[in-house]
């Protein structure tokens, strides 16, 4: 399939259980975008600008790459590129943000990566004028976490996108552009942090996600109390061969079966 062929209306199944809307056994909820604001902004005014911009930076991180482990296993497209552009058309089927892209190389082999477009009607910018007015640097920090863990587990190395121009601080749209962590400059570093803490528990989100294609939330929620590490914990914490073999043998007394080696 090519990415333009993607709907998430087809595959979203509303009342999946009582109170319970579900994509692909992934549990889907509908925010009004300024009561999504107003947390926003009480991030912003509780923990100060840089926290409160780490913090929406990994949210933005773990819906992406959640969304692209899911994506990645359960639909068949045409060629890698096609999956690559999925993720765009996702963001924007979810009401966050319209994505226009521009530019895509690659080379996964050689760990070489650039992707560059434009976004138009930023939830985020827009959510951050209202309650703070135009900014000087930009703002769209949830949007950049989703694209650069998108395109992470695409390019198979850790890249990360950047604004470098942003329609909170005024301009008519947001300009990206995703590129390995080695090519930005210093202005990338808290970005950089947070993305290689999320990295070291690569293995165990695999795992996570093949418990819920089994089992969906509900075997997550078992995975995550028969191990103590609940998702977002494992997302940074280490894939040493102690987790490892915890994981699998905490999936083996859900499903009553060893599961694959990830």
């Amino acid at each position: 399939m090519h990415a333009d062929d993607f709907d998430l209306e087809e595959d979203l199944e509303y009342g999946s259980a009582d109170g319970v809307n579900s994509f692909r056994n992934n549990r889907m909820l509908i925010f009004n975008a300024k009561s999504m604001g107003l947390l926003r902004q009480q991030l912003i005014d509780t923990l100060g600008v840089e926290e409160a911009r780490k913090t929406l930076f990994r949210s933005g991180y773990q819906s992406g790459y959640a969304d692209y482990l899911s994506i990645e296993k359960n639909y068949d497209f045409e060629s890698p590129e096609e999956l690559l552009k999925a993720g765009p058309r996702i963001h924007t089927d979810k009401g966050i943000v319209g994505v226009e892209t521009d530019e895509i190389e690659y080379d996964r082999e050689n760990g070489e990566f650039y992707f560059s477009g434009t976004w138009h009607n930023s939830f985020e910018a827009q959510q951050h004028i209202i309650h703070n007015g135009e900014a000087n640097d930009p703002v769209c920090w949830n949007l950049i976490g989703y694209a650069s863990s998108w395109c992470s587990g695409f390019a198979q190395t850790p890249v990360l996108a950047m604004e470098h121009q942003c329609a909170g601080m005024g301009a008519d749209v947001c300009k990206w552009e995703v590129k390995p962590i080695d090519e930005w400059d210093e202005k990338a570093e808290p970005y950089i942090r947070a993305i290689m803490d999320f990295f070291k528990g690569e293995k165990l989100m695999e795992y996570y996600s093949y418990i819920e294609e089994q089992e969906g939330l509900e075997g997550k929620i078992q995975l995550a109390k028969e191990t103590n590490l609940p998702e977002t914990k494992a997302s940074t914490a280490v894939d040493s061969k102690e987790n490892i073999k915890m994981f699998r043998q905490a999936i083996e007394d859900i499903l009553g079966e060893r599961p694959p080696k990830l």
